[in-house]
């Protein structure tokens, strides 16, 4: 007989059956009851311990892990660490669908990643909601049950004692997970995350992906599960989302897996590191910033060992142990030394064609796009403006800027304004008649045809060339042999960035843009595209949550926040602009890590200074010493009269007040000027904007704040 689907076993249960109802509830939770049946125990082991694990590529043509123990001890905080291409998201893939023989059937396995296709259609609360099956079921059971008891009362049932048992039963489960707060939980790690009202309404498939990823982590943690497997959660992650989830990582209860590329990460939030290399998982019982130097000294002994034993055996019979043991050795280390020297040389970049240059001007003054008086909206009709005020921005062919700033202020928009994607609503950009432009998005992987390899889309991207050397171009960017001629399907998301790297690098640009480059690479190849940009003399522009990475590559760093568009000379004066509660910790003040998020503009909604009805009789002038735009709120502007009375206290530069801004409200600010006629130039310190404020739109700290921040 065909098995039954889900829909008909829910039909047709048997509701005064226990056993009958746990078979509708998911695999994990039917393994865990029968366990507790068998142990008579109320709980049940959590951790892993197979003893020989082999794994072989989907396509069954070549092992990645080969007899090797995996072990995963309950409530350990671990790094999964590996080269690109030795199998850890591939691992997770087999883990959370239970394809590893010997694999704890019971354990509830979650593997958080970026949101696919079908999780895009609801709502970001409903998609939070509804990614929880075992919730999902026994909502679903607690009403049928419900239903059912109503009937066998009404018609006085024999079975009505049996249904009641289970319906006790059903509300038990569901306390144990949480069923009944559910929402209100889901609700309040959203605003934490940036979403309010609005935000939590909005369609996932209308996000951009650091959003996305935000409601990725929110349902890891809605979820709890005994084991969460986390690939690379930082992409697309800003810097105070990077800060909340390192404190939700501190404080999980049960275990987790990370794969992460952020070296600040997994040295603050991991105990163990799993190592994957050589066919093999190896077991570091250390924090990851000793592990990287216990790896650095075995790798040296074990090649300095090899090499002593390969200078005594010379001469060996290949035929016998010794002689085998000879040809491991050397494989070993040839293979090794082929990888310094691919690391060394990966995202190398050929020297670029001169730019044409009649009037001779230096490099620094040649231009290759320059941003004009911009303003741009997706929906100008809505009146929501990406870039409200103007913005300009001359990209000269020095030009190394970094681009900060958190989700949803407009990096992104700004790179498709500068390659014209995207047309702007007012402004003009201007290019360079002959400059080549390289761009990197953090969608760039969606071009590739994944039934295509990548010597193919290397071949039809540049049909004149020799497939010779476009193989030795891939193997540079790290897409070894064995993976050129592999579908991409078939390949991680590493691999196939690498692949996009090889299409750009092939043909040196004069301008490269990275945004988010460093998105499922791992820790080695962020080291040789440091490396690279570093050895690279075109100009840069790079958008990136990792802060080493901005550091060590760029010379100007770019500010872009709502209603915020400012250049420095160093990352930690742009870092401080950027994220005003910076200050606050630098100082001492109480910042946790939720409130970092309700603190970072650019959440779910639309802030108030990109709607062009926000500002009205608000006039922007320029400030005559600093040379900064700043906003002049006249006292004649209609707004709500304050809750509480001004103080007439005079104050001075660097005071910490509390102002008054066009909603009506106050919030935290520092006095940065005072002007003549009894104004003030102040900073709203949890915001980032400057504005001048009249004498009564200013008052003392010590008067009760406003709790919400302004209007997005």
């Amino acid at each position: 007989m065909p098995e039954l689907t889900a829909a008909e076993m829910f039909t047709q249960c048997d509701w005064t059956s226990r056993d009958n109802i746990v078979q509708l509830m998911p695999q994990y939770v039917q393994e865990q009851h029968a366990l507790i049946k068998i142990t008579k125990k109320s709980n049940y082991p959590k951790n892993v311990d197979i003893e020989t694990f082999t794994m072989k590529t989907p396509y069954g043509d070549a092992e990645l892990l080969k007899n090797t123990p995996l072990i995963i001890e309950a409530n350990k905080r671990q790094c999964l660490y590996g080269a690109n291409g030795v199998g850890k998201t591939l691992m997770f893939m087999y883990m959370s669908e239970g394809k590893i023989k010997g694999f704890p059937k019971h354990l509830h396995v979650h593997h958080c990643k970026e949101l696919e296709n079908h999780e895009l259609s609801e709502s970001v609360l409903d998609t939070v909601l509804h990614c929880y099956p075992h919730r999902n079921m026994l909502m679903k059971c607690e009403a049928r049950l419900r239903e059912v008891i109503a009937e066998a009362q009404a018609s006085n049932a024999s079975n009505l004692d049996a249904l009641k048992d289970n319906l006790e039963w059903i509300v038990q489960q569901c306390n144990s997970i949480r069923v009944y707060d559910a929402e209100e939980r889901a609700k309040k790690m959203l605003r934490v995350l940036g979403f309010d009202d609005t935000g939590m309404k909005r369609l996932c498939s209308a996000l951009s992906g650091g959003l996305r990823m935000r409601v990725a982590l929110c349902m890891a943690f809605f979820i709890d599960a005994d084991l969460l497997l986390l690939d690379e959660p930082t992409n697309h992650l800003d810097f105070p989302s990077v800060l909340w989830l390192e404190n939700r990582l501190r404080g999980y209860r049960g275990s987790f897996l990370l794969v992460s590329h952020d070296r600040i990460l997994l040295n603050n939030v991991c105990t163990a590191v799993m190592l994957m290399e050589d066919k093999q998982i190896k077991y570091y019982a250390c924090g990851f910033a000793d592990f990287e130097k216990r790896k650095a000294a075995d790798d040296k002994k074990k090649e300095d060992d090899i090499n002593k034993f390969l200078i005594k055996n010379v001469n060996v019979d290949p035929s016998t142990m010794l002689g085998r043991q000879k040809a491991e050795k050397k494989a070993w280390s040839e293979a090794y030394q082929q990888r310094q020297v691919a690391l060394a040389g990966k995202f190398t970049f050929p020297e670029a064609t001169v730019l044409e240059n009649p009037e001779n001007l230096p490099t620094d003054q040649i231009s290759l796009i320059n941003l004009k008086d911009v303003r741009f909206s997706y929906n100008p009709e809505q009146g929501h403006f990406i870039f409200n005020t103007p913005i300009s921005f001359n990209v000269t062919a020095s030009t190394r800027t970094g681009v900060l700033g958190p989700n949803g202020a407009g990096k992104s928009t700004l790179l498709k304004l500068l390659t014209q994607k995207l047309i702007p609503t007012e402004g003009s950009v201007v290019q360079h008649p002959n400059f080549k432009l390289a761009y990197f998005g953090q969608h760039s992987t969606a071009e590739l045809d994944l039934q295509k390899t990548p010597s193919e889309f290397m071949g039809e991207q540049f049909p004149d060339e020799k497939g010779g050397v476009l193989r030795g171009h891939l193997n540079k960017t790290g897409v070894n042999p064995n993976n050129q001629d592999t579908r991409m399907e078939g390949l991680s998301y590493s691999q196939r960035s690498c692949v996009i790297f090889a299409k750009l690098t092939f043909h040196c640009p004069h301008l490269l843009i990275l945004d988010e480059p460093t998105n499922f690479l791992d820790l080695e190849s962020v080291d040789s595209l440091i490396s690279a940009c570093n050895k690279y003399k075109g100009a840069l522009l790079l958008v990136s949550h990792n802060r080493d990475f901005l550091r060590r590559c760029a010379k100007t760093f770019l500010s872009v926040v709502p209603g915020q568009f400012l250049f420095f000379d160093n990352l930690k004066e742009a870092e401080r602009s950027t994220y005003t509660f910076i200050e606050e910790m630098e100082e001492g003040g109480h910042t946790n890590a939720s409130s970092l998020i309700q603190k970072n503009p650019g959440g779910g909604s639309v802030h108030s200074s990109q709607k062009t009805d926000a500002f009205a009789d608000v006039k922007e002038e320029k400030d005559a010493v600093t040379g900064m735009k700043v906003m002049t709120i006249g006292g004649a502007m209609p707004v709500k009269k304050p809750a509480a009375a001004v103080s007439a206290v005079a104050f001075k530069e660097g005071d910490k007040v509390q102002a008054l801004w066009t909603d009506g409200k106050w919030y935290k600010a520092t006095v940065k000027k005072v002007l003549p006629a009894g104004k003030y130039t102040v900073n709203y310190t949890e915001y980032g904007n400057t504005a001048n404020v009249p004498a009564a739109s200013v008052k003392a700290l010590a008067a009760p704040a406003a709790k919400a921040a302004p209007k997005k």
